[in-house]
């Protein structure tokens, strides 16, 4: 079921985005409303008073005193106010000039509300005006604002409005940033929740756009990988499924047809009879205890028990249980031991099994006149032992899998093995902290080496 817009991850993403581009647009333009007319103040302030210094010395230089002077009045229509009212010291004053004139000895010019004319005024800052070299007047605050003229008054009408116009469009550009962003961000999320989907469902997905370098293409990647060795896991479940029940199903059949035939009377139970359904038993059983012993091992509850081991003569009694068998198939077998001084801890029952695991494999894959060399070197803090063969070789588009269970390179899947025992080898190689690895070539030999930490 599909949600509303407004409860998906897509519109928080937007509605944050454009609350975080409101606040700020909001105080960038609060802010520059507000310098702006302050500034603009600060100017015409600074206009006026140069105006109301000419026109002081310019009445000067005309009357030679400041008697009588007044400063130009602003026009009603400029929304200043009108003409000069009258003040309470009994003579008209400028009730909105942010200046007042002092003569020479610091005496008001003119009336205003809080100044009257002929008083003296000294606790403000004053600005000497001169004429000639000669301090003729002084300008002083009057503590009033100036009023800007309608002129002023529409240009900042005009900037707040255009600070307003761009806020809007900045606002509009953030909502469509918002959702681009928005999108650009979870179009991933939902090529993974489609996988996903397609996972749950045991589809195979469609192949993700690798086009992203980001955290978000990682993964998307690692889904893709892990996608992959899910469906690898499945076929491989499936087939390990379909060779134990081909491996049980022909030993089970021996058993089966024999003991029928010898029920009724078709077979008698003799001897040979009797050991042939004795070894499919075998059989069968090390098949099921191999298997236990895997999964024990994905379980990882595998244990190894490690004690001080001579690996020379551990490797020493594996070798001399197959000297006879590879006497009789005429396979030279021989030795090359490099043991560490002392003992290293091992479990040697495992390592006993994966040593004659190896060793019957190479025989298994030698013929008369072929050799197996059995390596055991230490270095690096490792100790490496190698079985070596000059048998028929792997196969290159099977040495890949010659460690998953049940393999055989033999399609036909002739008897002979369960195909567990280099899947044993590895668990037990990694059981003990190592590694295990094989190298081939057809018609040239092979070499299964394992490395694990030394003493």
């Amino acid at each position: 079921m599909k949600r509303p817009f407004w409860r998906t991850l897509a519109w928080r993403l937007t509605l944050a985005f454009v609350l975080v581009s409101a606040l700020a647009l909001g105080t960038v333009g609060f802010i520059s409303a507000a310098t702006t007319r302050s500034e603009f103040r600060a100017f015409l302030g600074e206009q006026a008073r140069a105006t109301l210094i000419a026109d002081v010395q310019s009445y000067w230089q005309a009357h030679g005193t400041l008697s009588g002077y007044q400063p130009p009045q602003p026009d009603r229509h400029d929304g200043e106010g009108g003409p000069p009212q009258e003040s309470g010291h009994g003579g008209p004053f400028l009730s909105l000039s942010p200046w007042i004139v002092l003569d020479p000895g610091q005496r008001a010019v003119y009336a205003t509300p809080d100044v009257a004319q002929g008083q003296r005024v000294t606790d403000r800052p004053e600005t000497a005006v001169t004429v000639g070299g000669k301090t003729v007047a002084y300008l002083v605050p009057s503590g009033r604002q100036l009023h800007p003229d309608r002129r002023s008054q529409e240009f900042l009408a005009r900037t707040v409005r255009a600070i307003g116009w761009a806020m809007l469009g900045a606002a509009g550009l953030a909502v469509g940033m918002g959702l681009l962003v928005a999108r650009t961000l979870l179009r991933p999320l939902e090529e993974l929740r489609r996988g996903i989907r397609a996972l749950q469902q045991g589809e195979a997905p469609a192949p993700f756009r690798q086009n992203r370098s980001d955290e978000f293409g990682e993964v998307l990647l690692a889904f893709g990988e892990m996608h992959q060795d899910v469906l690898r896991n499945q076929q491989a479940r499936r087939q390990l499924t379909a060779d134990i029940a081909h491996d049980l199903n022909t030993p089970l059949s021996v058993i089966s047809g024999t003991l029928e035939g010898i029920l009724d009377g078709t077979f008698r139970p003799t001897p040979e009879r009797l050991g042939r359904l004795h070894r499919e038993t075998q059989h069968v059983s090390q098949l099921v205890n191999d298997l236990r012993f895997l999964a024990l091992a994905d379980a990882g509850e595998l244990h190894v028990n490690r004690q001080p081991t001579d690996v020379a003569a551990l490797v020493g009694e594996a070798v001399a249980n197959f000297r006879e068998v590879a006497q009789r198939q005429g396979v030279a077998l021989d030795t090359t031991l490099d043991t560490p001084e002392r003992a290293v801890p091992l479990d040697r029952v495992r390592l006993t099994q994966v040593l004659q695991n190896l060793l019957s494999n190479a025989l298994a894959h030698t013929s008369a006149g072929d050799r197996v060399n059995v390596a055991v070197r230490s270095a690096r803090g490792y100790l490496a032992v190698s079985i070596q063969d000059t048998g028929s070789g792997i196969p290159p588009e099977h040495l890949p899998h010659v460690f998953d269970r049940l393999y055989r390179a033999d399609s036909s899947r002739s008897s002979g093995g369960s195909g567990l025992g280099l899947s044993i080898c590895r668990s037990i190689i990694e059981a003990h902290g190592g590694q295990i690895q094989v190298s081939s070539t057809p018609g040239v030999g092979t070499t299964v080496t394992f490395e694990l930490p030394g003493p």
